[in-house]
């Protein structure tokens, strides 16, 4: 009798080796990176301490409580694009999928693990995870449009010195690219048809269904672009509540530095941090954050407790998600309602 396990066994058993092994990566380079910083820009842990020790507690709860309106408009722009495709989703469902989503993206390894959780908790609501994913995708794009427009507005009050200094404008030029690419690749998706030859080859076939799932969440959305443009709009506010939210952190640690510095600086911190290479970005954020704060005289123990606090409420919005989501009813869809499953999707 064989003691190899069956496929279906051994591939999850391979992709889940496949996760421990990129998260202990991560878990390495995160210990790596922030280790390296402390060894060369923190005499004395203590620096650090003092200055979280006598950040104002009411600036902190206040910037804390940025967060609720941040879900809100998130989980609205969410509502919108879904409405778009012709799914009636109820603003509370989306609020918890939001916060179950963050909770994975703290804790799991992958970009974008949390969106993979979004899309399936409302899966009783959006029947193909193909194009639940697709409208996730469109609304993260949306938001690095909000952040790319708030930077790329901050600039020229900067200062051109410091620009050319930190090399903000590379990043963000490179931001915008990819965002281009990305509106290019879903005209191309537009245009494509599940119809094509190519999915009636040997071994295309099963992707057919996604195909066609892909081409008409692309084709909706070029016939209603209104509501691309307004979670636009709806991500410009939503990113200038998250700078705000920064500004009320630094100014609890007593950085005196005007708001629109905060506009330059935490855009380009995001866009860095979005960079897959670490747990949760941490390594990558405290970086970041000495190297561009540092162009403006602030700290390195300053600039750290920032990147920590920052975190930490990241943390405890996770924790509540993690509440959420063991506490969560719902009814999952019958098999028939994702069809791309069964056929390879």
């Amino acid at each position: 009798m064989s003691d190899t396990p069956p496929p279906e066994v051994a591939k999850p058993a391979k992709s889940r080796r496949r996760a421990v092994i990129s998260l202990a990566i991560k878990a390495m380079i995160s210990a790596g990176l922030l280790g390296w910083l402390l060894y060369t820009q923190i005499d004395n842990m203590d620096e650090i301490w003092s200055a979280i020790g006598r950040a104002d507690p009411w600036l902190l709860i206040l910037s804390f409580s940025l967060n609720v309106a941040g879900y809100l408009l998130c989980s609205w722009r969410w509502q919108i694009l879904l409405a778009a495709q012709g799914f009636a989703v109820p603003l509370i469902e989306l609020l918890r999928a939001y916060s179950i989503g963050v909770f994975f993206n703290a804790f799991l390894p992958g970009l974008m693990s949390g969106d993979f959780m979004r899309a399936y908790d409302i899966s009783d609501r959006v029947r193909s995870y193909t194009r639940s994913f697709l409208i996730l995708f469109v609304e993260r794009l949306t938001g690095m449009f909000g952040l790319l427009v708030l930077a790329g507005l901050a600039l020229p009050l900067v200062g051109r010195e410091i620009v050319g200094k930190t090399g903000i404008h590379w990043i963000l030029a490179a931001v915008a690219a990819l965002l281009v690419l990305a509106g290019l690749a879903l005209m191309l998706m537009r245009r494509q048809s599940s119809e094509a030859r190519i999915w009636r080859l040997p071994g295309f076939s099963k992707l057919r269904a996604i195909a066609a799932n892909i081409s008409e969440t692309a084709r909706v959305f070029g016939t209603r672009m209104d509501a691309v443009y307004r979670c636009m709009a709806i991500s410009i506010v939503f990113q200038a509540n998250v700078v705000l939210h920064y500004y009320l952190i630094g100014l609890s640690l007593g950085i005196e530095l005007p708001i629109i510095i905060y506009f330059g600086i935490i855009p380009v911190s995001l866009f860095v941090m979005m960079i897959p290479a670490s747990v949760n970005g941490i390594g990558i954020r405290e970086q970041i954050f000495v190297y561009l704060f540092g162009a403006f005289g602030v700290g390195a123990a300053e600039a750290i407790s920032l990147a920590w606090i920052a975190l930490s409420m990241v943390l405890l919005q996770a924790a509540a998600g993690g509440v959420l989501f063991a506490l969560r009813k719902r009814h999952h869809p019958p098999a028939e309602a994702w069809p791309e499953a069964r056929e390879g999707g």
